[in-house]
């Protein structure tokens, strides 16, 4: 309130004033906030209780909203119950702003399509057409007579297509495979183009050719790289949910379930021989970066104009520079301390 649209703070403001809202969570109620998108959920067996608790949560999000000058879009709010039982069941009746929260099959929630099933179906549909227009792009650029060379086509296809296609892959690559199979045609197509090979042309040598990974590959390295990623940063809210493992029995015993990211990651980990303990923790400075020491630049050699000046001038400038700075004996003596003697298998290589 007060502050122009489109200013420079207006967003810095906005996410300092909002972070508060998940302090009004009731216990139990999970959130997930990412700048003005904000989304709570809950779980368990029966819906009197999903809808009790749901609603006590909108309660003290409304009182929330009041008191710090914010209002809930209630166009762009949706409930859905996902849920994978059969047989009919009533949907929640969930109450904001005096009105009713209309009740969906598939909402759109950070670019990624949620259905109720969470066959992720409909994403990938969309995903589909959304990368098929795109396409057109690569098929006016690449012609055949006027058209730009491979590398910077292939370029276009990363930045245009496949950048799409990875986004969002550790949620829709739960999908069933015969679901995924379906974004294989629009790399397929691509890299075709690409390359101005024929339409008889196997996908395995366009693959090989173009340096492109097949999808299902590159969504194994991708997923392993980000669970590798939350596995150094423990304080990470979603490590918990990605390295808990406690679900693997379960899944065991059901082997036509799709497993979850984090049973799926360990089987590929194990492929490769990977061990956790080999992961290393990041962690973060306590000095601020205000504080730490800058760092000294000697820009001597800048001064010189590169239209007008000879080599054998750098040369003889960088070699005066690299006196100047020589290392004082103290330092030169511990740095030969501290060089570890050879061992003797290395001493006698050596000889």
């Amino acid at each position: 309130m007060g502050v122009p649209q489109g200013s420079i703070l207006s967003v810095t403001l906005f996410g300092l004033k909002i972070n508060s809202i998940v302090k009004a969570i009731c216990p139990g109620v999970d959130c997930s906030l990412n700048v003005d998108d904000f989304l709570i959920c809950y779980h368990s067996k029966y819906i009197h209780i999903i809808e009790r608790h749901i609603q006590q949560c909108l309660n003290k999000l409304s009182d929330w909203a009041d008191t710090n000058g914010f209002k809930f879009s209630s166009s762009k709010t949706v409930c859905m119950h996902f849920c994978r039982i059969h047989k009919l069941h009533q949907d929640p009746v969930l109450i904001l702003n005096r009105s009713a929260i209309p009740v969906v099959e598939e909402t759109k929630f950070l670019r990624i399509i949620f259905d109720r099933k969470l066959s992720f179906l409909p994403h990938i549909r969309h995903l589909k057409d959304k990368c098929t227009k795109t396409l057109n792009l690569l098929r006016f650029v690449e012609h055949t007579t006027w058209g730009a060379d491979q590398q910077p086509v292939i370029h276009l296809y990363r930045s245009l297509i496949r950048s799409k296609l990875d986004y969002g892959y550790v949620i829709y690559g739960s999908a069933r495979g015969s679901y995924l199979l379906m974004l294989d045609p629009i790399q397929n197509y691509a890299l075709r183009l690409c390359l101005g090979a024929y339409r008889t042309s196997p996908s395995s040598s366009l693959s090989v050719l173009a340096n492109e990974p097949p999808l299902y590959i590159r969504r194994k390295k991708l997923s392993m790289q980000y669970c590798l990623k939350l596995s150094s940063t423990a304080q990470n809210l979603a490590h918990s949910g990605v390295s808990a493992g406690k679900f693997k029995l379960a899944f065991d015993r059901k082997p036509n379930q799709i497993t979850p990211l984090s049973i799926r990651v360990q089987l590929d980990l194990h492929a490769i021989g990977f061990k956790q303990r080999y992961t290393v923790q990041s962690s973060i400075s306590a000095t601020p970066p205000w504080l730490l020491d800058h760092s000294r630049v000697n820009f001597d050699l800048h001064h010189f104009r590169k239209e007008d000046t000879p080599p054998e001038i750098y040369r003889s400038r960088f070699h005066e520079l690299c006196s100047y700075h020589k290392p004082s004996p103290i330092q030169l003596h511990q740095h030969r301390f501290c060089t570890p003697m050879p061992s003797r298998r290395n001493r006698t290589n050596n000889l």
